[in-house]
């Protein structure tokens, strides 16, 4: 069996690639070999991706199409596979493209689709992509294009297009024949139907493929489709929501004897969802979701936070948010960091903070009730060597949080703003406010 050389385009997709890793490393072990081009990822993408891929590569600014063309350049077989990494090809996928390309003649080719969420007509979805395009001979990228590098090259290799780039490289391919049709069925991820409505979602597809058959540029249709993505007040700044990945028995310790460890957990994910839905999708900054560790997967791609989660590095808390707020302040001016935990902070708390910040202030803290605090945000420049020791030697957990950090300050010659203080959901007294504040919502 040949080899294929694998082109798999990302942008901050760490869930996904880990989701993919297993698939992938049998496609390494048995020869393959797996290109990573990275439009520019914020988060831990290249780290998850690093040790597997062959080859890693960035471009930036981020685009589909200038991220496979790079990686073409780095391919080492005759047969190349585009995959999204949010499609599983497959059982025994390589050799069906090698042997139908050997058996057929045919130089290209896409396998059947079907389509995996919520929506009830994702499979009338995937039944219309696979019948379209038998009928066409036009695939899409979900369907996992691949094509002999002769054929690639003569066609001009992958069109430079902001937008409908599959589309434009499936009508360079068949003229030069019809593709190889197999029926094996690729499983691609649904979540653009769920997150944005299955109806909104159909028509918004239908006319972008209109609009594109009359003639107007994918640059413009690049701008509509993109332009239904949210837009943010301050893209210079950036909003962590902190969390402890949700595992049994080890989070929300303190309401254990109360709630139970099963009870216990059901709380924290209904912080952490209700944090992210209330935070995740404002316009005022563009919000991460920051775990502290791997795992649960499902749980936070459930929320709607594919694309959005980082992960924590460090022992202690105070090491965990000075690595996120230095690993941000390198290319913002600044950051805000909050608890999954605390309620009470919504976003015109934020917008207080963040304000402070764009005026000059170097640190804005955020006291919590309980003698910690419920948000801190941090200013650039601010030297590692600050940040590092404005989140040492704190007690972390004890009620002394707030003064250890004023303290800190003082010491460093750092002045900062405060705002009123809020509380978090530590402690059995905390319940019956959550319970009033969730409500009212």
């Amino acid at each position: 069996m040949s080899a294929i050389s694998i082109i798999i385009p990302v942008f901050n997709e760490s869930l996904a690639i880990r989701r993919q890793l297993p698939a992938l490393y049998r496609l390494k072990q048995a020869g393959h070999e797996l290109i990573i081009a990275d439009g520019g990822s914020h988060d831990d993408s290249l780290q998850v991706a690093g040790d597997v891929a062959d080859h890693i590569i960035v471009t930036t600014p981020p685009g589909r199409a200038r991220q496979m063309a790079a990686g073409i350049e780095l391919a080492s077989h005759d047969i190349l596979l585009f995959l999204h990494i949010d499609t599983i090809l497959p059982e025994a996928a390589a050799q069906l493209i090698t042997s139908g390309l050997q058996s057929s003649g045919r130089l290209w080719g896409r396998f059947d689709v079907h389509l995996d969420g919520q929506s009830r007509g994702l499979p009338m979805v995937a039944w219309l992509m696979n019948w379209r395009s038998r009928l066409t001979s036009v695939a899409t990228g979900d369907q996992a294009i691949f094509v002999r590098l002769e054929l690639l090259d003569r066609v001009g290799g992958m069109p430079d297009l902001p937008l409908m780039e599959d589309i434009a490289l499936s009508k360079r391919l068949r003229r030069f024949g019809r593709p190889l049709n197999i029926k094996a069925r690729a499983i691609s991820s649904g979540r653009r139907w769920d997150r944005h409505g299955f109806w909104k979602t159909i028509g918004l597809m239908w006319w972008l493929r209109l609009m594109y058959v009359l003639g107007v540029s994918p640059a413009r249709l690049h701008q509509r489709y993109y332009g239904q993505m949210r837009r943010h007040e301050c893209d210079r700044a950036r909003l962590l929501v902190f969390a402890k990945t949700p595992r049994q028995g080890q989070v929300k310790t303190r309401l254990q004897p109360l709630l139970g460890e099963e009870g216990a957990l059901r709380l924290h994910q209904q912080l952490i969802a209700r944090a992210w839905r209330e935070l995740g999708h404002q316009t005022l900054l563009p919000a991460q979701l920051w775990a502290s560790e791997p795992g649960q997967e499902a749980f936070f791609e459930g929320l709607g936070a594919a694309g959005f989660v980082f992960y924590q590095s460090g022992a202690s808390l105070g090491e965990r948010m000075a690595h996120a707020a230095q690993h941000t302040l390198a290319h913002m001016e600044a950051v805000v960091i909050v608890g999954s935990d605390c309620p009470s902070v919504d976003l015109p708390y934020i917008r207080r903070a963040l304000d402070c910040l764009r005026q000059g202030v170097p640190v804005v803290l955020g006291p919590a009730e309980d003698g910690g605090y419920v948000l801190i945000g941090l200013a650039a420049p601010l030297a590692s060597e600050t940040l590092t020791a404005l989140f040492s030697e704190i007690t972390w957990g004890s009620g002394q949080v707030m003064e250890q950090t004023r303290q800190r300050l003082k010491s460093a010659g750092i002045s900062w703003a405060e705002l009123e203080p809020r509380w978090d959901v530590d402690r059995p007294e905390d319940l019956p406010r959550l319970e009033a504040l969730l409500a009212e919502s």
